[in-house]
């Protein structure tokens, strides 16, 4: 059993991140196999700190962050809120949390000591909790006190499967912390990078080797336990080091051990409060040539969790709010149809509201914009011309004054374009453009924005 102070900041990061680090001192790199990570998935971002609810690894393990208790003690390692920092507090937690870290440590002879660290972190880029500032990465981290000089490897859990989980190999001299290095992989919004990097899948308590985990967690921080779920079967932190070195104090030239630290909390959907992620909110609008009258439809996609209620208000024509249907994947759908009473006025914003099944909710405004298609965007080398049309999904009528104005920009000049034909369509000739660029987007005073590639 280990003592709430002994080895948790093993588990603490440099508050100065860095993507992929390596720190090293005396030290050669003759072999680190890079790793195939087994995470799968992530859930949509939480409506409070906005890092993704959840990670999902192949072996259907699904953390979500591990936030229960006061940091420092207990089932979940994290920073305690900050008291005078605003987002650590509606968040809950200060510079730092865990979806799940793993720890290993050798005691070696001579005093000498080895650590491992593998952990998928939520952290903020600047240290402090702050606003639009969430980063998320996987570490692995490897300390080791060589004795003597030479070549050493290392078996751990997350390497590569695809060489056969080779050892990683250092030439080092000996000294304190002689082998130091610390790879992280990750980074912001939308947490992609997550999904590449060398952590995965997560290592839980081995379910044959009593006891088992707490309830809704895959093993106790405070307790080391053998585990399963490392690649190629490397369940074991181990380092071999040259022939003849006594480096287990029995004469063996290896030390090894099975015993983890790990924490993770598995994801509850129904105690999670729904994260709502906007998709897509377009309307399309016309005006009927004979009657003058101007009806209009908006189509909007949001992702929410697959077992949440979710609905769109604020409609303006109420019996077009209502339930939003799941289409696919975690994404929601409703199309709401505006009649000539209120077609000439499309909202600019609309609410969505997720709703688990024990009540919480969440509420997310979401912004209704025209949708902009880049029909052609062509230069003539002859002639030096650039010509770009582009429509909008707004077709109102020009007399009604409320038609969508279009902008191009190419590079960083702007330019109106002109209404020409049909309601919708725009259309601008650029003269002298003797180097033509390799793409323009055209936006909308009504918020649509498309980028396309410029032929020739």
């Amino acid at each position: 059993m280990k003592t709430p102070t002994q080895e948790t900041l093993f588990y603490r990061i440099s508050k100065n991140l860095g993507i992929t680090a390596i720190c090293m001192g005396l030290l050669m790199i003759v072999s680190v196999p890079s790793t195939e990570a087994a995470l799968t998935d992530k859930g949509i971002l939480h409506p409070t700190n906005r890092f993704p609810t959840w990670f999902s690894d192949a072996n259907g393990v699904t953390l979500q962050l591990c936030l229960d208790g006061d940091g420092i003690t207990g089932l979940c390692t994290f920073d305690p809120v900050i008291s005078s920092n605003p987002t650590s507090v509606a968040t809950g937690f200060g510079a730092e949390a865990f979806w799940w870290s793993a720890g290993a440590t050798i005691n070696m002879n001579g005093g000498g000591k080895a650590i491992l660290v593998l952990a998928l972190e939520a952290a903020y880029g600047q240290g402090d909790p702050a606003p639009n500032d969430q980063f998320a990465f996987g570490r692995v981290r490897i300390r080791v006190d060589i004795p003597v000089d030479g070549e050493y490897k290392i078996w751990h859990p997350a390497l590569n499967e695809t060489n056969g989980c080779q050892p990683e190999t250092y030439i080092a001299t000996a000294g304190i912390k002689a082998i130091n290095v610390t790879r992280d992989t990750g980074g912001g919004a939308p947490f992609e990078t997550m999904l590449t990097g060398e952590v995965g899948p997560f290592l839980t308590w081995d379910p044959a080797v009593a006891p088992l985990p707490p309830a809704g967690y895959v093993g106790d921080p405070t307790v080391d336990h053998e585990v399963v779920g490392g690649h190629c079967g490397i369940n074991y932190f181990r380092i071999e080091a040259p022939i003849g070195v006594n480096l287990d104090g029995s004469g063996n030239n290896f030390v090894q051990t099975q015993l983890f630290s790990v924490q993770g909390k598995i994801y509850d959907e129904s105690s999670t409060p729904p994260g709502i992620e906007p998709v897509r909110s377009t309307y399309f609008r016309t005006t009927n040539a004979s009657t003058g009258k101007t009806t209009a439809r908006i189509n909007s996609w949001v992702k929410a969790p697959v077992h949440a209620t979710v609905t769109l208000n604020d409609v303006p024509q109420a019996n077009q709010n209502g339930p939003m249907a799941l289409d696919s994947e975690n994404t929601f759908f409703r199309r709401a149809t505006l009649n000539a009473t209120f077609g000439p006025s499309v909202p600019a914003q609309l609410t969505v509201v997720a709703t688990n099944s024990n009540g919480q909710s969440t509420t997310q405004n979401i912004s209704v914009v025209d949708q902009i298609s880049i029909q052609s965007a062509v230069w003539t080398p002859a002639s030096h011309t650039l010509k770009v049309i582009a429509l909008s999904s707004d077709k109102i009528g020009v007399s009604t004054g409320q038609s969508p104005e279009l902008t191009l920009r190419v590079g960083a000049n702007t330019y109106p374009m002109l209404q020409s034909g049909a309601a919708g369509r725009f259309e601008l000739t650029l003269s002298n453009i003797n180097v033509p660029p390799a793409r323009v987007t055209v936006t909308s005073s009504k918020g649509g924005i498309d980028t396309e590639e410029v032929a020739d």
